[in-house]
């Protein structure tokens, strides 16, 4: 049985349940009007157009977390251009996010593509080359090529964060709790924390108790439906996987190596435990390919700790500054204890999707600290909370 909380930590935990089902941040798409990249060509005096700043001005940079919809809803077309001191720049090439398709700007500086709005994200749009560029029919200098490539933009999709009340901590003098709710699309079924997997470790050994390396330890049920495994031992023996236990599960257990397949005797199965982790230490034979099923050939235990999934949300401040937050409750309510003077200079949230495993069990109203947030390049940043009125 899946154990579904609500979540946080500098966060705040919101589920995966609303991540998306495409495997990248956004679709680019060349801009219908954009010009085909033409050869070099130099203006008819052989000048270069007068140098200037570089901007990616774009017709929306922040979007709600949408859920993910077969019929494509969840996308959203963006509008943009690149602008020379206010000027169109037109044959430059732009690429979205990760995205290596080129998109070529137009004779009016635009460009166009499509959004994901089902994966938090923060997508950095940004010019690839400007070997072609030209602005007002001029070629760029070899300067104002350079600096054209530096020019870039965000676009940031997120759940938006309402803030509740401001209030003086009754707990620590100097400090402030500020009560917050992360709002998710209406449409979806949301878990905002959750429980997600649960670990199978351990070693696998020779007959002679010796380490064995390049083991891979394979688990399934109902004729190969449900399976894991794990990754190859390692110099030690040491194996580890995750794996969601069903109810009345009867699972097939075995190890390969080398091309050989090692398994339970027939008809023999192992029953995992509902909703913990486990350590399972397996002994090969010196002789065929039956593991025989106790100990000390095949010696398991439960142990603490399970995969969590979700969404952190916190505040954008200095590493050195340190605050809590409780993991939401099921509406997405959740708590920020900082510094009065801190909160006083209006930081903003941010969000980030999390995968942790965790030895300790956490549920709504858990208090964690900022450190508790492993933060990645992609994470949005800057939302502002808006005041509930």
């Amino acid at each position: 049985m899946r154990k579904i909380l609500a979540s946080a930590t500098v966060a705040v935990l919101l589920a995966a349940t609303l991540a998306g089902c495409s495997n990248s941040n956004e679709n680019a798409s060349s801009s219908p009007n954009a010009s085909p990249i033409a050869s070099p060509s130099a203006s008819p005096d052989g000048e270069t157009a007068p140098e200037g700043d570089f901007r990616i001005a774009l017709d929306q940079t922040a979007f709600t977390l949408k859920q993910w919809k077969t019929e494509g809803t969840h996308r959203s077309s963006v509008n943009g251009k690149l602008l020379m001191s206010g000027k169109p720049v037109v044959d430059a090439v732009i690429h979205v996010g990760t995205n290596k398709r080129d998109i070529v700007t137009g004779a009016d500086g635009g460009f166009d593509f499509l959004l994901d709005q089902s994966l938090l994200s923060a997508t950095e749009i940004h010019v690839v080359s400007t070997d072609k560029a030209k602005v007002d029919g001029k070629p760029l200098s070899a300067t104002s090529a350079e600096k054209g490539k530096a020019a870039s933009a965000l676009v940031n999709v997120y759940y938006p964060i309402q803030v509740l009340s401001v209030a003086d901590s009754a707990k620590q003098a100097g400090m402030v709790e500020v009560k917050a709710r992360l709002i998710a699309d209406k449409t979806a079924s949301v878990a905002f924390f959750q429980e997600d997997k649960f670990r199978i470790a351990g070693v696998v050994k020779d007959a002679d108790g010796r380490p064995v390396q390049g083991a891979v330890v394979w688990i399934d049920r109902d004729n190969g439906e449900g399976f894991a495994k794990s990754f190859a031992t390692d110099e030690s023996g040491h194996y580890e996987m995750y794996y969601l236990p069903e109810d009345d599960e009867e699972t097939n257990l075995s190890v390969t190596l080398g091309g050989v397949k090692y398994t339970l005797p027939d008809n023999r199965v192992f029953n995992f435990p509902e909703d913990t982790s486990l350590r399972i230490d397996i002994t090969l034979p010196k002789e065929g390919t039956v593991i025989t099923d106790k100990p000390p050939t095949l010696v398991s235990v439960t142990e603490p700790g399970a995969l969590y999934m979700g969404v952190l949300a916190g505040l954008d401040l200095p590493q050195d500054i340190e605050y809590k937050l409780t993991i939401p409750d099921a509406k997405g309510n959740f708590k920020v204890t900082l510094p009065k003077d801190v909160w006083e200079q209006h930081p903003t949230f941010f969000e980030a999707e999390m995968k942790k495993f965790l030895t300790e069990e956490l549920g709504a109203g858990s208090e964690v600290k900022s450190s508790f947030i492993d933060m990645a390049n992609s994470a949005p940043r800057g939302i502002k909370g808006e005041i509930q009125g």
